[in-house]
């Protein structure tokens, strides 16, 4: 089969604002070009549910793994009622995922299907697409998803073994070539998508992974492994120096929460409760303006942005300590102080 897949590098996409002619590359650069950087932006276009917070992988470059809020799948119906008030405001995109597996959510193929039926125009996923037999892959395609990216991190079984920590590699180039395979039949056009996420262990593996997908993908995308929100020592910070998402990206959270990141594993950047709030009101709240303000000024020491943008030294504050569960807050006094407290931020 001919070798049609190209390849981006996302770290040369942030930085040079070039597509490389990538689809996902121009995603990105289409929601900064858009972006409002005000207190007040419209609401996104693009929303990003996390139906899920569990991840059956525990890669190695990876801040999920040390996640100390308990594990949540969203509620249907809350997941029902956010996806069609969201559509209503005016977004049309959506992904249903955040930092963690999708193909844990067991409603994923019903949720996908309901975002068809409300009229959402695009859908997508990240997975490392271990989980799912080819007959689960078959559902979802056949429920609308619009885009699927397999997260493959090294080039070899050995290697994705040690990297991911479960021995799928073989499993999921079976599925990327039955997903190849499927779209064809479905008469609409779906990306299909691989990225590597590259350290300086397994960057050489990259041609060689590239070698294997390249036939039955439309592109493979590589990006530097970096230290996601701050929270994971020894990598290189991120390659953007700013940061769009509060203003063009509408995230929400497994409990509901809106937040202003995907990268937010223990909600330190939860703003607003959606089980008791609507999207509008909580996008434009003062929590969340005020966040976008201290982006405007440069002024992010102690929160997660800061971290993220700057290796802020300051500790990371939520930014509404009311949305945190009492596993994480125990976690940061035991890492503040050296033992925990019932309830060390109720007071």
């Amino acid at each position: 089969m001919e070798n049609k897949a190209r390849t981006a590098d996302l770290s040369r996409i942030f930085q040079d604002h070039d597509d490389q002619g990538s689809h996902v590359g121009k995603r990105l650069n289409r929601m900064v070009d858009t972006a409002e950087r005000s207190e007040t932006p419209p609401i996104p276009r693009q929303i990003q549910i996390e139906t899920t917070n569990i991840c059956n992988h525990a890669c190695d470059f990876c801040a999920y793994p040390d996640m100390v809020r308990p594990k949540a799948v969203m509620k249907p119906e809350l997941f029902r009622r956010l996806v069609k008030e969201a559509y209503e405001l005016g977004s049309r995109e959506i992904g249903l995922f955040a930092g963690a597996e999708p193909l844990t959510c067991k409603s994923l193929e019903e949720f996908i299907a309901y975002c068809t039926e409300v009229g959402y125009e695009y859908m997508y996923i990240s997975t490392n697409g271990a989980l799912a037999t080819p007959e689960r892959f078959r559902k979802l395609l056949d429920a609308g998803l619009s885009s699927i990216k397999f997260s493959i991190n090294a080039g070899t079984r050995e290697s994705y073994a040690r990297v991911h920590g479960k021995d799928d590699f073989d499993k999921v180039l079976a599925n990327v070539r039955f997903v190849s395979e499927y779209r064809g039949t479905l008469g609409r056009r779906v990306y299909l998508g691989v990225s590597f996420v590259g350290t300086a262990a397994t960057t050489p593996e990259f041609d060689t992974l590239k070698s294997v997908v390249s036939p039955y993908v439309d592109e493979i995308i590589f990006y530097e492994a970096n230290n996601q929100s701050g929270q994971k020592d020894g990598l290189p910070l991120p390659p953007f120096k700013e940061c769009v998402l509060p203003f063009n990206k509408l995230h929400i959270s497994a409990e509901g929460y809106i937040k202003a990141c995907c990268n937010d594993y223990d909600n330190l950047l939860a703003i607003e409760d959606l089980n008791g709030a609507g999207i509008a009101q909580a996008w434009l709240s003062e929590r969340f303006r005020e966040l976008r303000r201290r982006h405007l000024a440069d002024d992010l020491d102690g929160t997660l942005c800061g971290k993220c943008l700057h290796n802020s030294p300051a500790q990371a504050a939520a930014l509404n300590p009311g949305l945190l569960s009492q596993p994480v807050r125990i976690h940061i006094v035991k890492r503040m102080h050296g033992k925990p407290e019932a309830d060390p931020l109720s007071r």
